[in-house]
């Protein structure tokens, strides 16, 4: 897909981790098992050939976007494929995951945490994915399909990332003070004084309607 000025990140899997890992693990299997018997190495060879051709092109299949607006995962191989789409407003947290191998080639993971879970959970031990429950060591375990999977540059992404989240965040955050005060301004009687004003936005607190940030804020706005 050509670069468009509404992306301001496109890229895909770093394959060359992905081989470099492979050469390292058939070269120390094959090495033990010529030890052995020639013909479990032989049965390896074929075996893990054809299990990387698949992993390697399933891989290569993905592709990931950062809008104005959103992330986006796309897969396309002769399997099938799909689009997996998530909006700032969604997103909670940005992981980085990492290997030693990562670490050294300068790639990792990158995980998105959501207010549904779904991407990512907080799980215990003998817990299911996108679970979120206490435990003795909570660890995060990210599903493929909703992950930047080994992308070159990971922290300079995350960077992108959190600058648009931080944004939205704030937008969310003006324009449900807004809403707030357009419904005290809707509710109040017409002889109504500044302190009933007051009082209706205390309540939107207590309701839980606002955050108290926001309720300083519009507090702020009406003694203005």
């Amino acid at each position: 897909m050509a670069m468009d000025m509404s992306y301001l990140w496109v890229g895909k899997p770093f394959l060359k981790k992905t081989l470099v890992k492979f050469s390292i693990v058939f070269a120390a299997v094959s090495l033990l098992l010529l030890l052995l018997h020639w013909l479990l190495t032989l049965a390896w060879v074929i075996f893990s050939l054809v299990a990387f051709a698949i992993y390697y092109f399933n891989k290569r299949a993905y592709t990931y976007y950062v809008t104005d607006r959103s992330v986006r995962i796309e897969k396309s191989w002769v399997f099938g494929g799909y689009v997996r789409e998530l909006t700032f407003d969604q997103i909670r947290d940005v992981h980085i995951m990492q290997g030693m191998l990562a670490r050294a080639m300068n790639c990792g993971s990158i995980a998105f945490v959501t207010a549904s879970g779904l991407e990512v959970g907080h799980v215990g031990a003998g817990v299911g994915r996108g679970v979120i429950i206490g435990g003795a060591i909570p660890r995060l375990v990210p599903w493929r399909g909703g992950r930047f999977w080994d992308v070159k540059e990971p922290h300079k992404i995350r960077e992108i990332l959190m600058g648009r989240v931080s944004e939205w965040r704030e937008a969310l955050q003006q324009q449900r003070m807004a809403t707030s005060l357009e419904k005290i301004a809707e509710g109040r009687p017409r002889a109504g004084t500044l302190v009933d004003e007051l009082e209706r936005l205390k309540r939107l607190l207590d309701e839980g309607a606002i955050t108290e940030e926001e309720y300083e804020k519009a507090k702020r706005k009406l003694l203005e």
